[in-house]
């Protein structure tokens, strides 16, 4: 529905109220109350002019207004009901699914609630609530999905059974104070609320002491009255503390004001008005300035944006300055209430402005380097969910804090704890025999970090809480690298980094060790025919040998090179060794010491044995020797594979005790 259809709808159904009701005080009466916002009470007053309504028009307007009335107390089984008589109205269709569709929201069932959005759309292409409905569904449907660092858990220590919500912190050094509203049995009025139907709220207090633990939370009855007290905060290191009183007077229109108290021997004492606004207004949910000049709050003042907006005054010599709206950055045509700041230039509140994931949202504002405030950003969740959430409480020098939620889960608006805990990053191994994959015993792990560190770690098959692992405790932000050693093998080494992750992570490796004791085969090591000139392919294999070299420095190989039964024995040796000093020079040219080297020609004197069967020779069976017997036995077009298949260069340590020169 465009913005305009929206005010048109609206100045015509007050139209059609006076028409149709112009006598009726009673109906007049119920509509001040909805105004007002006296949701509960409102219920009570349309539902009788209900029972003795017989136009049919009236009918549906009253049952709209019912279900706006459920809608706000967060009823939504019966904001539905009523929405679902008025969804087939012509002047109220699109208003109803609308508002069934933000039901959806609310219950988390995004898709269906798009499904409404775009039978809206159908009805009116342009229509602006729908259109971002859609996209804050889908877009809550990908944030869910999303993985986070917070952790976030119920306060039971601060909940009951009633609504517990907006608290704030004295921090103490460890030993702090909560302050919070709670409409909780032992709240001290009496009454019930004109808007919700509960109880009033009340201040309370818990307190984390010596042992850890919170304290039952306990009334601030030095400033608690019969009627609704709440959305605490402090300012000036803990000295002044401000809250939301809503007091109630016979015969007056008194809205809800700001009130300061004073600590006295201990106890908050002396609540004052600010004056900030006048009696007849209402505002609430305070936040101060980390230098206690400015004080942040949320109200329905005229040159708002349309819903209640956040507010600020600013202390000149001792007087508060007349209410300034804090601009579109913030404020919405929706409602932005329950504003925190954290320091100068990071401020969160509550609002359903686009995009929400459903309802009240958690959003958060930060100021750019001239001092403005940026457009806000939804927090996302599990701040946010589709349900309310709001009344955050940010530690001041730590990434922890509390906030209010009536998501799933909750009995009503409970206290949540968040926390963004070190980011936790670990090294976890286990280093086996490449052959047999037996776990190897007695493996000496080191461990090197950009920063300078170093760490050791040796596995043990006795222990039998490792059981032959290894593991280390890692930076963020750092490079490692990791060797692996033990007697009798190659060693083995891996690098990884920590830098820029996001997330916890455990690196996990499973290292295979080559034994020392076997001859292996260079693979795609080629020569042309007759020859013993290195192609390119063939050295960038030699290059990986030169690195496995280079990482065991103390042992000393044999290069061996063979050839096929083609031509005679003498003219067979003598090329095998030119291929075995080709690849010995190119290793020396590479860094590796003369002295850990050896040439050795064979010729075709020692035929290949296979050991891995290729399924694409199954001529070549598993322990088949490739001698001229062999080999002669085949098809013309088999021999040539086998030939291939003795041609070829390997290697075998001879040592493992090479000096290096200290020349």
């Amino acid at each position: 529905m465009s913005f305009f259809r929206k005010i048109l709808l609206f100045i015509l159904g007050l139209l059609c109220v006076s028409i149709i009701f112009a006598q009726d005080k009673r109906l007049k009466r119920a509509d001040e109350i909805y105004e007002a916002g006296e949701y509960f009470r409102a219920i009570t007053e349309y539902t009788k002019i209900l029972r003795k309504e017989k136009n049919k028009s009236a009918k549906n307007e009253l049952y709209f207004k019912i279900g706006d009335c459920y809608f706000s107390l967060g009823d939504y089984k019966k904001a539905r009901s009523n929405y679902r008589r008025t969804v087939k109205v012509r002047e109220l269709e699109i208003d109803s699914k609308i508002r069934l569709a933000e039901i959806q929201i609310q219950e988390g069932t995004y898709d269906e609630a798009i499904a409404i959005y775009q039978d809206v759309l159908e009805m009116d292409p342009n229509d602006t609530v729908a259109q971002k409905g859609i996209e804050s569904a889908n877009l809550a449907k990908m944030w869910s999905e999303q993985a986070t660092r917070f952790k976030v858990e119920k306060m039971k220590e601060f909940n009951s059974k009633r609504n517990d919500f907006s608290p704030t912190v004295d921090e103490k050094g460890g030993y702090d104070h909560v302050y919070f509203s709670s409409n909780r049995d032992e709240a001290k009025g009496k009454k019930t609320s004109f808007i919700t139907g509960e109880k009033f709220s009340d201040l309370f207090v818990s307190k984390f002491d010596r042992k850890q633990k919170w304290s039952d939370p306990v009334p601030l009855d030095s400033l608690n009255t019969p009627f609704d007290e709440g959305t605490p905060t402090l300012a000036e290191g803990g000295r002044k503390f401000y809250y939301t009183a809503c007091k109630a007077e016979k015969g007056k229109k008194v809205g809800c004001q700001i009130y300061e108290a004073q600590k006295v021997d201990g106890e908050w004492m002396n609540p004052t008005n600010l004056g900030l606004v006048a009696d007849s207004l209402s505002i609430g949910h305070p936040t101060v300035s980390p230098d206690g000049n400015t004080i942040y709050f949320s109200g329905r003042l005229q040159g708002g944006f349309g819903g209640a907006d956040i507010w600020y005054c600013e202390n000149e010599g001792g007087t508060w300055s007349q209410p300034k709206n804090m601009g579109p950055a913030i404020n919405s045509s929706g409602d932005e209430l329950f504003p925190f700041m954290r320091d100068d230039s990071t401020f969160y509140y509550s609002s359903t402005k686009h995009p929400t994931m459903g309802g009240l949202d958690i959003f958060v504002s930060k100021k750019n380097e001239r001092g403005r405030w940026m457009p806000s950003e939804n927090m996302k969740p599990p701040f946010n969910s589709n349900g309310n959430d709001f009344g955050i409480y940010y530690y001041s020098n730590e990434d922890k804090g509390f906030f209010t939620s009536d998501r799933k889960g909750s009995k009503q608006e409970d206290i949540y704890w968040f926390e963004k805990p070190p980011l936790v990053f670990s090294l976890s191994g286990i280093t086996k025999d490449k052959d047999t994959e037996q776990i190897l015993d007695s493996c000496v792990i080191t461990l090197f970090g950009s920063d300078g560190s170093i760490f050791r770690d040796t596995t043990s098959l006795a222990d039998k809480e490792r059981k032959g692992k290894f593991s280390f405790r890692l930076k963020q932000k750092t490079d490692y690298a990791f060797m692996v050693q033990k007697d009798g093998y190659f060693n083995g080494k891996a690098r990884f980094t920590t830098d820029s992750l996001m997330f916890d992570k455990v690196f996990e490796y499973e290292i295979l060790l080559e034994s020392l004791n076997k001859t292996f085969e260079i693979p795609n090591i080629e020569f042309e025919f007759g020859r013993w000139d290195l192609t390119e392919s063939s050295k960038h294999t030699l290059d990986s040998i030169a690195r496995i070299l280079v990482d065991n420095p103390y042992l000393v190989i044999e290069l061996s090179a063979h050839t096929d039964m083609i031509g005679s024995d003498a003219s067979n040796m003598e090329l095998s060794q030119k291929r075995a000093n080709s690849v010995v020079e190119y290793f020396t040219n590479k860094g590796i010491p003369k002295g850990r080297l050896v040439a050795k020609g064979y010729g075709e004197s020692r035929p290949k044995v296979i050991e891995k069967p290729d399924i694409k020779y199954p001529f070549l069976p598993k322990g088949a020797v490739l001698n001229e017997d062999y080999i002669l036995s085949l098809s013309p077009e088999q021999q040539v594979v086998a030939n291939q298949q003795n041609r070829r260069i390997e290697m075998r340590v001879i040592s493992n005790d090479y000096i290096p020169s200290l020349d």
